[in-house]
């Protein structure tokens, strides 16, 4: 099994085994949704109250409607005012109208808020996974129900309703809801339908029984540009126009015409929506009628409602019955005024509840059924008193049921959660042990290796053995506890799953078996300094932090103080090991008389060491202060508001071409990596670099003296960008396989990336075609070296054009960040006393270090751990139309731009030291075994804490989007560590194609 442990990529593997258990642990902690699958008809109508007869379906009758519903994209509570929509706003101030507070349940997100609206129950958060795909409701809806009475139901904007709904509506047109830089289309395709459907027939009755208006442009002006953004008021104003419109149509009408105005989900000032704060979760519901409608709320305000409520709401004018799952209310002001009917009603929606809740010894199930009594007291004598005791008694038991039925979490899958987390465990302990393995020197390692040679059928009957122990444990686990879990279920999907995972267990078990027993020498770690240590305690205390809601909620206030600490310790070391230098050069010390070449090294580094240090601290406060983030601080004023002011338009645009400007001459200097053709590969740099700009000058993101620029397509232009950097890596493989040397194009100038071979020792040499002394490895290791910094150059120039504007700069930052700190760390260099052979000591803390700085730019960049900071507006760059899987990659990518470059710069440095092919492959194994251990290691303590606090108050706005986000982090953990493996896959086909094609032509 010792082939297993120094395979070069089994860590790879391993952290691919640990993403499937995290989407098991996963599934078993946001299971979808459990429906009872009641589908509510208007024969459950109770016809007794309490042994007193009452006929249901004549009382449950709120008369004619044509009810619309209109939704608002990411209209937040602040927007319902006459100064954002005068005409609504003086409905409300003369109560012609009635304001809600909606709460929106958590996550904020389009999907899952529609769900709660038509079904009257609260989604789970896997819905926010979901959110994109849309897949149609199982459950019970008020569209159901009122499709089964009849009803023509007509639905214009979103398509998402489209795709929840499928074929309950009479009539629909909708309108993709994710190309989030469409401000003006995506409503003006909804506007356009009024005019036809809001006028009346010949018999003065509208076309519809409920139409449904959901328009975007508010929510898109909210993701790119902010709450704050004065695109914002004249969208509202528009907005404010089409409920004029409906008023004054609905007055024309003959039947009654109810119109409720709401949105989905707020909106951070920031932009953004998702997580839970006050801006996102606080929406208004609006209420008017036609009929000489006057709020029964003082000044037009009713209170604080629940977004589940609007499911009953439209049921009862709709004349439907609630949905089968529905946990809502009626609004008050649609309340009945006959008594009759309005405790039927009450009736109706708390029996409805009542049946949701699974004990019957709540105090709010007593208060129904006292109620139920004094009902049936009322309908037998006509008593008021007891009208009014029911009124009370039903309102407090509706109150508590519906914050019971909001507030209960659903059902976690117990067994999976634990197996998964026990997986990740065993995980993580093998990743521990290849990592440590790895940290053997060759020659250690080769003296490690076990004198008993097992043959291959002992090992292969021992893997088996130990893979039916593990399948037998597991099903005896799943007999035991009795789990009612999917992954005891024994489907044939499921029984894949329960397959895979013991094979996990046991390959992982064999691992930490073989490591254990080879490995001997971990002396190396005796060398360890104290920014070392100082670089493992901190990743591995980060981790335990989450057992505060706070410090995931802050993360990045952690990572500031880690970050302020090793700044500050690398300063005092560098300022200590430069003052003893000077020392004992002018004191005359013996080691500098007689080792000079160390004189050399000291004198260059400690020259200019220090001030560039000072100028690094300098550059990150300024850094640190340009996006706030976070939850508690998110409000403060940040240098990135001040620089998208109007006023201050001359700074915002010095940023972006100072930023872009830097990162062209990064990737200039990196083209010395790359091979003859420099001139070629600088030419397309630049070019790559001017559509960048031009795309800003083609958005009006940066002014020109050259006004035809701004007349030119932007999609064409990243068109372009795009076959620039695609045409220079094919260039770049072609080369380097010799196809232009074959067709007669030499490389000019030095050779060095050639393939050639050694003089013989004499005319009369022979060598064998497979034997020659091609300098293969040599070619390899150029490639290699060509082809990371050709990753990374790609990767600076796609950020900068994903990237807003005053966030440009920190692309250059990370480089000279990543480059003085490794400089910094450098053990030969800076350490006070010198040792041999820290090579591996200097992966080790480099590997870790480049971590950090991914994680710190992470947050200056403006992310957190709230779903409302994901930049969605980098999906569109360069995209005319939706496309799911472009859109995810460029808004994943644009997320974690800073781990993506400093892990990419790591791995540039790495071929760029090596001094030949075999020491880089050890360089990248023991970086790839670190980046796993490292991922693994904090999934596994966060499904931990994940577990314990399952049932914290906190546990869908804080917990469950961290472990969302660790997820997606996850996901790209495997994508970057598979595109080294790809890079060294390309270096092994471009020898071999170049043996095909070039070896015979250099003869």
């Amino acid at each position: 099994m010792l082939h297993w442990v120094q395979h070069r990529w089994t860590s790879l593997w391993l952290l691919i085994s640990a993403l499937a258990a995290l989407c098991l642990f996963l599934y078993g902690f946001f299971p979808l949704k459990y429906h009872s699958g009641k589908l509510a008809s208007m024969d459950d109508l109770p016809n007794v109250i309490n042994g007193v007869s009452i006929d249901g379906q004549e009382v449950y009758n709120s008369g004619e409607n044509s009810v619309i519903l209109m939704v608002i994209d990411g209209l937040r509570y602040d927007f319902a005012t006459e100064e954002y929509m005068p005409f609504t706003g003086q409905l409300i101030k003369n109560k012609s109208a009635c304001l809600y507070v909606s709460v929106a349940e958590p996550p904020t997100v389009t999907m899952p808020r529609i769900k709660a609206m038509m079904t009257g129950s609260v989604s789970t958060f896997a819905d926010v996974a979901l959110n994109f795909g849309a897949p149609a409701v199982v459950g019970d809806s008020v569209l159901r129900v009122a499709a089964a009475k009849g009803r023509r139901t007509v639905m214009y904007g979103d398509d998402t309703w489209l795709r929840l709904f499928p074929g309950l509506w009479t009539e629909s047109d909708g309108t993709t809801s994710f190309f989030v830089t469409d401000y003006t289309e995506v409503d003006k395709n909804v506007t356009r339908h009024l005019d036809r459907i809001l006028t009346p027939d010949e018999k003065k009755k509208p076309p519809f029984d409920l139409l449904v208006l959901h328009y975007l442009g508010l929510d898109h002006i909210g993701h790119l540009e902010g709450a704050r953004s004065p695109k914002i008021k004249p969208k509202l104003l528009e907005m404010d126009d089409v409920v004029k419109k409906i008023y004054k149509a609905m007055q024309t009408w003959e039947r009654k015409g109810v119109l409720l105005l709401c949105g989905d989900h707020g909106m951070r000032d920031a932009g953004g929506h998702g997580g839970a704060s006050p801006a996102e979760l606080l929406v208004p519901l609006v209420v008017l009628t036609s009929d000489g409608f006057r709020c029964p709320h003082e000044a037009g305000a009713g209170g604080t409602v629940a977004q589940t409520d609007v499911a009953p709401s439209l049921a009862w004018l709709l004349g439907a019955p609630p949905p089968g799952d529905s946990a809502g209310r009626v609004l008050a002001a649609l309340l009945p005024r006959d008594p009759r009917q309005h405790l039927y009603l009450l009736h109706v929606l708390a029996e409805r509840n009542a049946r949701l809740v699974p004990s019957t010894d709540k105090e709010f199930y007593k208060q129904f059924e006292r109620a139920k009594v004094q009902f049936a007291h009322f309908l037998a004598t006509g008593q008021q008193s007891a009208a009014k005791i029911a009124k009370e008694f039903y309102e407090e038991s509706l109150e508590e049921m519906s914050k019971y039925l909001t507030e209960t979490t659903t059902d976690f899958d117990m067994f999976a959660l634990i197996s998964a987390t026990c997986i990740l465990y065993l995980l993580a302990g093998a990743l521990l042990c290849i990592t440590l393995y790895s940290l053997q020197s060759e020659a250690r390692r080769k003296i490690s290796f076990p004198k008993l040679h097992r043959s291959k059928a002992s090992s292969l009957i021992a893997f088996v053995v130990v893979l039916v122990i593990s399948a037998f444990t597991l099903i005896t686990a799943c007999f035991i506890t009795e789990t009612k879990s999917q992954f005891c279920s024994f489907s044939p999907l499921w029984s894949i799953a329960f397959i895979a995972a013991a094979v996990t267990i046991t390959v992982a078990y064999f691992i930490i078996k073989t490591t254990i027993e080879n490995t001997k020498d971990l002396s190396i770690l005796r060398d360890l300094n104290a920014i070392d240590y100082l670089l493992i305690i901190g990743t591995l205390f980060h981790s335990w932090s989450f057992f505060g809601t706070s410090f995931i909620e802050e993360e990045h206030m952690t990572w500031y103080f880690f970050w302020n600490t090793l700044m500050f310790f690398i300063l005092v070391r560098t300022i200590v090991v430069v003052v003893m230098y000077f020392a004992k050069r002018w004191s005359g010390a013996t080691e500098f008389q007689e080792k000079p070449h160390l004189e050399n090294r000291m004198s260059s580094v400690g020259v200019s060491i220090v001030p560039q240090w000072v100028l690094l601290i300098a550059l990150h406060r300024y850094l640190r202060t340009m996006n706030q983030t976070g939850d508690r601080w998110l409000f403060l004023p940040d240098t990135a508001d001040w620089l998208n002011s109007p006023e201050n338009s001359f700074y915002l645009e010095a940023h972006l071409v100072i930023g872009s400007l830097l990162t062209l001459a990064i990737c200039l200097w990196n083209i010395r990596f790359m091979n003859n053709y420099m001139q070629i590969h600088s030419a397309l740099t630049v070019l790559a670099t001017a559509c960048t700009l031009c795309h800003r000058i083609a958005t009006n993101a940066l002014v020109t003296p050259f006004p035809i620029i701004k007349t030119w397509d932007p999609v064409l232009i990243v068109n372009i960008f795009w076959g620039l950097l695609i045409s220079q890596v094919i260039f770049e493989l072609l080369t380097y396989i010799g196809l232009f040397k074959t067709c007669g194009f030499p490389l000019k100038g030095d050779n060095k990336f050639a393939y050639n071979k050694p003089k013989a020792k004499n005319e009369d040499y022979f060598y064998d075609q497979m034997e020659e002394p091609w300098n293969i490895d040599e070619v390899k290791l150029n490639l290699a070296r060509s082809i990371t910094h050709i990753m990374y150059n790609d990767l600076m120039l796609i950020i900068i054009l994903l990237m807003k504007p005053h966030n440009v700069i920190m692309v250059p930052s990370i480089y000279f960040t990543c480059k003085l700190t490794s400089k910094c760390l450098d053990h030969k260099l800076l350490d006070a006393r010198m040792r041999k052979g820290t090579e591996i000591l200097d992966v080790l803390s480099k590997s870790l270090v480049h971590l950090w700085i991914g994680f710190l730019f992470y947050f200056y960049q403006g992310n957190s751990n709230s779903l409302a900071s994901v930049e969605l507006g980098a999906g569109y760059v360069g995209l005319r139309e939706y496309s799911a899987a472009r859109v995810a990659a460029r808004v994943g990518l644009h997320a974690y731009a800073a781990p993506a470059l400093a892990g990419a710069q790591l791995f540039c440095a790495a071929a760029a030291r090596a001094h030949h092919w075999k020491g880089y492959l050890e360089s990248v194994w023991r970086v790839i075994n670190i980046f796993a251990l490292q991922r693994v290691y904090q999934l596994v303590i966060y499904c931990l804490i994940a577990i314990l606090f399952r049932h914290h108050l906190f546990v869908w706005t804080v917990f469950s989007p961290k472990l969302l986000y660790d997820f997606v982090a996850t996901v790209f953990s495997v994508q970057a560590l598979s595109t080294i493996c790809v890079i060294v896959l390309l270096t092994h086909a471009s020898s071999w194609m170049a043996k095909k094609l070039t070896y015979k032509s250099t003869l």
